[in-house]
């Protein structure tokens, strides 16, 4: 496990000050993804299998992992994600943290969460929650909430509004998920606010252009390394394979460097894989381009209408 001195600070929103005061960043960071393949609706049998996940990666310092981890993505009624949505300190966070604990990992790992609501009942009021869990070995450090949803994702979840910086002993952490890679501001905030890299738990699904896959990637995939590439972090994402309800998935899990150069990966389209790979997460740190060219001082936002 990487050693580098950090404490573990959570922001509940970015702070353009951020970078100044980020931890030592680690050069020898581990860094795994694994893509899954849950079965819809066994919230237990997908939590134990991430579970033990974890401990087959516990010499990673950080593993990813999917989209709705637990859950499965299809839902067809607010009543039934009801039933599989929990709070960020419910079973999920509880196992995660004692396997992290176990192993000394970090997860970043996807859930339905229910926020300010009985799970037990049907609440009209209730809000609910596309979610990511940065667990540590010393609990739960920050939960993520998908701040742009994808299609019918907008009849059960509220988007998030604030985007959680972790420090961690390896460096800084920013989450997305999925449909957040098709908003390229969201990483130039994170890179301002210092993430050395993007943990992306992602359920991708087939675009417009159905089965089309240039260069052989899934343009999510492609959506990474031109985030990883263009605001100089690495990207890690964590996949999911499998048909559910008729949706089929992409596969193709990938980690990514600061120039959107793939270290593991694309994983195959379909079945359970996991990626591993060591990350000189200093890299990061560099945003130099060229000696007039710098992938932050060079944007020009004055001139942006976004």
């Amino acid at each position: 496990m990487t050693d580098a001195s950090s404490g573990s600070d959570s922001d509940s929103s970015i702070r353009p000050e951020a970078a100044a005061d980020a931890p030592a960043a680690a050069t020898d960071a581990r860094i795994a993804v694994a893509q899954t393949t849950p079965a819809f609706g066994e919230i237990e049998r997908n939590r134990e299998h991430t579970v033990e996940l974890v401990r087959e990666h516990a010499d990673a310092d950080l593993l990813v992992l999917p989209e709705l981890a637990t859950s499965g993505y299809v839902f067809e009624s607010e009543s039934e994600l009801a039933t599989m949505a929990e709070p960020r300190d419910g079973a999920t966070a509880d196992a995660w943290a004692d396997v992290a604990a176990e192993t000394d990992t970090w997860i970043v790992g996807g859930f339905p969460e229910a926020a300010d609501v009985d799970t037990d009942t049907t609440d009209a009021n209730s809000r609910y929650y596309n979610s990511a869990l940065v667990v540590s070995p010393n609990g739960v450090e920050a939960v993520y909430r998908k701040l742009h949803l994808w299609n019918e994702e907008h009849r059960w979840f509220t988007a998030g509004d604030e985007l959680p910086v972790v420090g961690t002993p390896f460096g800084r952490l920013g989450v997305q998920i999925c449909n957040d890679l098709w908003f390229p501001e969201l990483t130039v905030t994170q890179a301002k606010a210092g993430v050395d890299l993007v943990a992306v738990p992602t359920n991708w699904v087939p675009g417009p252009a159905d089965g089309t896959r240039p260069g052989g990637w899934t343009i999510g995939a492609h959506q990474a390394l031109a985030h990883a590439n263009a605001n100089r972090v690495f990207v890690a994402c964590a996949d999911r394979a499998g048909t559910e309800r008729g949706v089929t998935f992409e596969g193709q899990s990938v980690i990514l460097d600061p120039n959107g150069l793939p270290l593991a990966g694309p994983a195959p389209v379909d079945g359970e894989h996991a990626l591993t790979t060591a990350c000189d997460l200093t890299r990061a740190r560099n945003k130099e381009l060229t000696p007039y060219d710098d992938a932050l001082a060079s944007r020009r936002p004055e001139h942006y209408d976004c």
